[in-house]
């Protein structure tokens, strides 16, 4: 399969190097300087509109920048591609694409549960969030195939479920995470297993961007009540300590 990845940060680059060697990978990025990087993966640094052209166009830019990206490019699509997401949110990104682009256009929305340090240890076994939105059921087959050849268990369902599970399973994670960062909690001579894992938590949530941080607390609607349960539940638990 042809594949063309718009974003070309650390998920680009991990997406680029795990689907490499069963197809033939073009990406873009507004940063040339990336150019280096895409040669060093064996992949193919160009322009736009050869990105856009290919049978799988996959959108690694983060999720503020969504909308952006998809007024650019959504009257030259070809109508056989199919446009995939890769948000940490669904809801959100799912509403564009369906407002924005053509309704000829498939699309296909997906949450890689992993990122580039988790798929150190192997992707086997990972978890991968499927969307179908518009998309035909032999063009369906063929991505979904692909993906489970990598090891990773497809999970099928709404955007708006995802999002209210992430709400909990990731973005509350990452604010935890980010509050640790705050603290400069470090790595000490007295330890324990649990402490050990709220560093690897910290380290982590703080290896990706604080835009992205920012984006999946602000775009999935979720988040917030999730975040505000959270704090009244330590703040209940603090005055029991005083």
């Amino acid at each position: 399969m042809h594949i063309g990845i718009i974003g070309f940060g650390r998920f680009g680059q991990l997406l680029a190097k795990i689907l490499k060697n069963k197809h033939q990978i073009k990406v873009f990025d507004n940063q040339e300087k990336l150019k280096a990087k895409a040669k060093s993966l064996g992949v193919i640094f160009t322009d736009l509109d050869e990105v856009y052209q290919q049978d799988l166009i996959i959108l690694a830019v983060p999720i503020s920048a969504i909308k952006n990206v998809l007024l650019l490019i959504k009257n030259k699509i070809p109508a056989s591609s199919i446009i995939m997401d890769v948000c940490s949110v669904k809801e959100y990104p799912v509403n564009l694409m369906t407002k924005i682009l053509s309704r000829k256009t498939q699309i296909l929305a997906t949450h890689p549960m992993f990122g580039p340090d988790s798929a150190k240890c192997g992707l086997k076994d990972s978890q991968m969030v499927f969307c179908p939105i518009r998309i035909k059921k032999e063009a369906y087959g063929k991505i979904k195939q692909l993906f489970q050849r990598l090891g990773l268990k497809i999970i099928e369902t709404t955007p708006a479920e995802h999002d209210r599970q992430n709400a909990l399973s990731l973005a509350l994670v990452h604010f935890i995470g980010r509050g640790l960062e705050k603290m400069n909690i470090k790595t000490q001579a007295l330890t324990t297993l649990g402490f050990e894992r709220l560093l690897k938590v910290c380290e982590t949530v703080t290896n990706d961007t604080w835009q992205l941080f920012k984006d999946m607390q602000t775009y999935n609607r979720f988040a917030k009540p999730i975040r505000k349960k959270f704090m009244k539940a330590m703040e209940a638990i603090d005055k029991k300590v005083k």
